[in-house]
Formats: C-alpha cells, sequence, structure tokens
C-alpha cells in the first residue's frame, strides 16, 4: 500500500495483481486506485471511498472542529509524487470480492459503504457475530497477517484500538444518527477504519516517509484532524467540497 500525491489528487494505492484489476475495469494496470479528490477530479468509485464516505456524509452531527481542519493543503503537481509506503492491511482479493458484491447494489452509498466494511471485516474474521469489532482477532490478525515491520505493526494496533474505536464508539448520538438510515448496518467498524486511514497517513513513520514539502504539509493537515470525529468529519467535508461535480 503506498499513498502519493499527483494530478492534483491524494491517492491511496493496493498493489493488485494485473489479472484481478482487469475485472473490474482496469485492463492495463496493476493496481487499483482509489482517489480522495483534493482539487480537481472527481471521487471515483473504488473500494476506499466506499469507507471514506461515511465521513463526508456525517454532517448531521453539530460540534466544534478545529478551525485548521477547514483550510486544506493545495495540489497544484501534475506528477505523481508517493507520500508513504504502507504494509497491506487486507488481501486484494477480499477487497475485490466485497467491492463486486455492492458495486452495483440498489443501496445509497452510505449504506454501501457501511456494508462494504462489514464484509471486508467480516471475511477476515475480525468481527464478532454482533458485527462488533474484536480486538482479540485484529491483535492476532496485526501480528501474523499483516505484512509489515514491528513499527507498522504496532502502529496500527495502537491506533485501530487505542484512538480510533474508542473514539467512534464514545460518540453516541453521531453513530445514532447514522444507524438510522442504515438499517441493520452498523457504521462504527466503517468509521473505525475511516479514522484509521487518516492517522495512518499523518503518523507515517519517517523511513517510509519521502519528506517532501508538499507532503510533509498533508501530512500535518491529516495528524491535527484526525483527533475527534468532528474535526475528521470537518476534514472530509472540505474534500468533499473541492471535487468537481
Amino acid at each position: 500500500v503506498s499513498f502519493f500525491l499527483g494530478n492534483s489528487a491524494l491517492y491511496i494505492t493496493w498493489q493488485t495483481h494485473p489479472k484481478s484489476a482487469s475485472s473490474y475495469g482496469e485492463p492495463n494496470s496493476n493496481r487499483s486506485t482509489t482517489k480522495m479528490a483534493t482539487t480537481s477530479h472527481c471521487i471515483k468509485s473504488c473500494c476506499w471511498t466506499k469507507v471514506l464516505v461515511l465521513l463526508w456524509l456525517v454532517q448531521l452531527v453539530a460540534g466544534e472542529a478545529n478551525p485548521a481542519c477547514k483550510t486544506m493543503p493545495t495540489v497544484g503537481k501534475e506528477s505523481d509524487e508517493k507520500c508513504c509506503n504502507m504494509p497491506e492491511m487486507f488481501p486484494n482479493e477480499t477487497l475485490h470480492q466485497c467491492m463486486g458484491e455492492y458495486e452495483q447494489s440498489s443501496m445509497s452509498q452510505l449504506q454501501k459503504s457501511c456494508q462494504f466494511s462489514i464484509c471486508v471485516l467480516k471475511k477476515q474474521n475480525l468481527l464478532k457475530s454482533d458485527n462488533r469489532m474484536d480486538a482479540d482477532q485484529i491483535k492476532a490478525y496485526i501480528k501474523d497477517k499483516v505484512k509489515g515491520s514491528d513499527e507498522w505493526k504496532s502502529l496500527i494496533e495502537k491506533t485501530v484500538l487505542q484512538e480510533c474505536l474508542p473514539m467512534v464508539e464514545k460518540d453516541n448520538a453521531m453513530v445514532k444518527q447514522m444507524k438510522s438510515t442504515l438499517g441493520d448496518c452498523d457504521p462504527i467498524p466503517a468509521l473505525t477504519v475511516a479514522c484509521a486511514a487518516a492517522k495512518f497517513y499523518g503518523n507515517c513513520p519517517t523511513k517510509d516517509w519521502t519528506g517532501s514539502s508538499l507532503c510533509d504539509e498533508w501530512k500535518t493537515y491529516l495528524s491535527k484532524c484526525s483527533t475527534t470525529m468532528d474535526d475528521l468529519n470537518e476534514m472530509y467535508k472540505v474534500i468533499e467540497s473541492q471535487k468537481l461535480t
């Protein structure tokens, strides 16, 4: 997994097998790419967007966000610039299977986002029978399945279990509001994953970071704006507002 900037967009990229990618409309590519648009590109209908859109749409919550989160860094380069190399979190096969299950569904985008995240986590046995996140299974998964350094594994466990999950579970009002539009899908797993995505980027280990000024701006921004649900919501609202419609 890698984060990089380019073509006026912030990308999250999974390396995939060419054959797998071709079945999802990318015959000449060896990667599945999701764009978090910042200045000029539309959001593409790829798997990570299905998770992040949950935060973009959490706009019923009334709270005070950090004013710094209202202004995101500008991205004006046309060339691709890698920012952070991350270990593979989930198998590409799992991501593709879950994307395929819900891509053509008539459900709302919000419902698709929620179901997609549940699907991925279930296939990796990271949820309990009631769809609550299983801390013990998550710890074992990080230790045995994530192909990354000890530093990354420690960061992932701390981010997911000590920071994001408690933060999301604490915001009962927001979760209750979202459940009213999601039917039987619990939004907590998806919100936790989306929170972790921002924090992984903002806390990328030095050895996996390019150190460019452009990437550093985004790292600072994401670090400041991923500490509360209000800040995360504000950040993704700003990102969403900048895309072409």
